[in-house]
């Protein structure tokens, strides 16, 4: 009326929310319950039969009228004891490349003694998983998210239900987390960058490292490739080192946004997640410059992580 919009029901909703580990246990106040439509017909025919056990004074249709309705409250007490007690770790989920399915994975545990069937795990636009937790034990789910942009992807708000043991009720709960999982561009084709050598690698020339003579060691650096760190010098407790070689020079390749071929902003960032894709698989040192910021060159998992990570943060408010 007053250009104010209709708040939700579900912003009034009891919503469990994990600790900074993600565990999270199913609160008995937080639980909802109502009727399916199963119900309300199982609800219609208690109260036909019971107005004709009224209507001609029949003793075994009040006495059927009765059994019904005990049948209903046993089963509102059933439905809503298979949520409560339920506990949850979510494990979230490693990061994709845009295009793909991120799998967020739970972990639920049973302390009770009795087996809690038909869970019902529900996100956005997953499919829902249906699994059967057995007595005091855990199992594993795992809820399949397209991704269709890359980015943070966000857990969202997870729908926990059961309709055991009758499907007459319908119990459910929400959890709502701020785990958040990476998405990386796309990679485009095969593309090669241009040779970018940095200063460093134009001075060594020949001296630079290469693959083919040892030519001693020096302190480890974040993002060197495991296969040349000298574990014998660990072992023997002089700190970690790394093994240097010479021959042929492997000068550093440069990623550089000014040099990256594309239509729009997502192209290059697709041609560039591809190049250090394929310089990672040869073993080529490489580095990232995006407009405002600037990876030095190196070569690893961890060079790999940091790079997909600023392309697919590009853009983004921090």
């Amino acid at each position: 009326m007053f250009g104010l919009k209709r708040p939700s029901l579900i912003h009034f909703a009891r919503i469990h929310r994990p600790d900074e580990r993600g565990r999270v246990a199913i609160d008995k106040r937080n639980v909802y319950i109502l009727p399916t439509r199963y119900g309300l017909m199982f609800a219609v025919l208690i109260g036909l039969v019971l107005i004709g056990a009224i209507n001609y004074a029949n003793n075994p249709a009040f006495l059927l009228a009765f059994l019904m309705c005990g049948i209903g409250a046993a089963a509102i007490l059933q439905t809503w004891r298979n949520l409560t007690g339920l506990q949850l770790h979510l494990l979230g989920s490693d990061p994709v490349f845009c295009g793909e399915t991120a799998n967020f994975r739970l972990r639920l545990s049973n302390d009770r003694a009795q087996a809690r069937p038909a869970l019902q795990f529900d996100l956005d636009d997953a499919e829902p998983c249906l699994l059967d937790l057995p007595a005091s034990g855990r199992r594993d789910c795992t809820l399949a998210l397209a991704t269709r942009r890359r980015g943070r992807l966000a857990v969202g708000r997870l729908v926990i239900s059961t309709r055991y043991p009758l499907g007459l009720l319908r119990a459910w709960c929400y959890v709502d987390s701020d785990q958040q999982t990476l998405v990386y561009p796309r990679p485009a084709g095969p593309w090669q960058p241009p040779a970018l050598a940095d200063e460093q690698g134009r001075e060594q020339g020949d001296r630079g490292e290469g693959t083919d003579d040892f030519r001693g060691l020096r302190d480890y650096r974040p993002g060197d490739p495991p296969r040349h760190i000298d574990w014998k010098s660990l072992a023997g407790e002089r700190g970690l080192l790394t093994k240097q070689f010479g021959g042929e020079a492997a000068s550093h390749l440069w990623l550089d946004w000014l040099h990256t071929p594309g239509r729009d902003l997502e192209d290059r960032l697709s041609h560039l997640c591809r190049a250090v894709l394929d310089a990672e698989q040869q073993h080529q040192p490489y580095g990232l410059r995006l407009p405002g910021s600037e990876i030095p060159p190196a070569l690893g998992p961890a060079q790999r992580a940091r790079c997909l990570r600023a392309l697919a943060l590009f853009g983004e408010t921090p």
